[in-house]
């Protein structure tokens, strides 16, 4: 599932007079999805923009007016504890609950019970929404209501849907839907200590999920609530999701279009290793060695990073476009959690023999790009393994620099000329630096 924007970004509001709320944020999950980045860091520490994405939910929550928060740590835990410390950073209180093995989101909460003394709002520690917590707080209060969902209408595509009443008293959920519109929960919910305490009562299981297990309970007793909110909503629980998500949360003061040329970059042999069958699955790809330092090094240059790849496996039938967005997924959420920005993807689908504008080594991608990106060909660079990235270069006017990674040259189809050599990303970079 894909991060979704519902409004117009704006990141942070304005701090407000201290609430009497305490925020519960669960940041103990193991973060598989997320795997090979949340191996060695938990997904709340994934970095977006540089920074960990823990950082914005957090500033997020003191925006709000909120003071106290608690964090249910678990997987890796003692990184979260160290870059959170006691909260000063954010003008807020942490205090932590540590779960020595995992007991799903009902039972960490419930194991922080001595630590919720009033109204809690929990939240994911791996989502992100603006949301208007004053309107949710007052519908809450109004409805006497033991536990009120922040809850918005939008696709239901791997969602559950929230069935409420007109009054917004909820009648039930639904499982994961295959598509259509509706009513879902954002995963954020309010909920009273008496609330907890009955929950404490009635499940006897250390472990369980408060979604399928707490909220039925609840809906039972006839005191929960959904509060239909609007804003703008996004998790980084997927690649699919992490790929987009520093555009996000870019402040809108950093988002400035290309003024010049660009950086366009061939993928296969450049960013990743070739493979003689082709990549045709998310777990076949693998970067090539050091691309990720010189990725780091061209994203820190005034020019835009485009990718421009040939990918007949679409036309071959050896993979779908959604099989290659999964890739570039994963790709991309590599490249976002280490402060790599890729402005965008062109991608040609077809076999040679089609004879397409759009494969290299004609121009197609390139004019796609300079036209969508308000790009300038004649100031930008072309950096590829092939003599076909070479000739696409040459015939759009841009400076072409050869990688002797992949084919590194080697492969002679076309006449194309390399106007500089790189052994590696790294070096390409100071080339252009110099150029610049």
């Amino acid at each position: 599932m894909g991060w979704r924007v519902l409004c117009e970004a704006g990141i942070l509001e304005p701090k407000r007079t201290p609430l009497n709320i305490t925020a519960v944020v669960l940041a103990g999950g193991l973060g598989t999805r997320l795997r090979p980045i949340t191996l060695n860091i938990p997904k709340p520490l994934v970095r977006i923009n540089e920074k960990p994405f823990l950082d914005y939910l957090l500033q997020k929550i003191s925006s709000m007016g909120i003071r106290d928060v608690v964090l249910l740590t678990g997987y890796k835990h003692e990184m979260i504890e160290k870059y959170c410390r006691k909260g000063q950073k954010w003008g807020i209180r942490i205090k932590y609950s540590r779960e020595p093995s995992p007991l799903g989101t009902g039972g960490a909460i419930l194991k922080a019970r001595k630590l919720i003394k009033n109204t809690a709002l929990v939240l994911n520690g791996d989502s992100y929404f603006q949301l208007n917590l004053q309107g949710f707080l007052s519908s809450h209060q109004k409805n006497n209501s033991l536990a009120t969902i922040f809850a918005m209408h939008g696709s239901l595509s791997d969602r559950g849907a929230i069935i409420s009443s007109k009054n917004g008293q909820v009648l039930s959920f639904l499982e994961k839907q295959k598509g259509g519109f509706g009513l879902f929960n954002t995963g954020a919910y309010l909920i009273e200590p008496s609330a907890l305490s009955f929950l404490a009562k009635k499940i006897h299981s250390r472990k369980f999920s408060m979604e399928k297990d707490g909220f039925p309970q609840l809906v039972a007793k006839k005191c929960m609530y959904a509060y239909k909110g609007k804003g703008k909503f996004l998790d980084i629980g997927t690649f699919a999701a992490l790929a987009g998500a520093h555009k996000i949360l870019l402040p809108k003061s950093q988002k400035k279009e290309a003024k010049i040329g660009a950086i366009f970059l061939d993928r296969d042999g450049v960013i990743n290793k070739n493979r003689e069958n082709y990549i045709t699955h998310p777990d076949e790809f693998e970067f090539e060695n050091g691309a990720i330092e010189g990725l780091k090094a061209l994203s820190r240059l005034p020019l835009p990073l485009l990718i421009v790849t040939n990918q007949s496996i679409i036309g071959r039938k050896l993979a779908s476009r959604k099989t290659l967005s999964k890739i570039h997924d994963k790709m991309l959420g590599v490249l976002v959690h280490n402060g790599i920005k890729i402005t965008g993807i062109l991608f040609c689908p077809h076999m040679p023999h089609k004879n397409c504008i759009c494969r290299k080594p004609k121009t197609g991608m390139l004019l796609a790009a300079q036209k969508k990106f308000r790009i300038d060909l004649k100031k930008s660079f072309v950096i590829g393994d092939s003599s076909g990235d070479m000739l696409m270069g040459n015939n759009a006017g841009c400076t072409t620099i050869l990688m002797a990674t992949g084919y590194g040259g080697k492969d002679a189809k076309h006449p194309g000329k390399a106007d500089y050599n790189a052994k590696n990303l790294s070096q390409a970079a100071k080339i252009v630096k110099e150029l610049l």
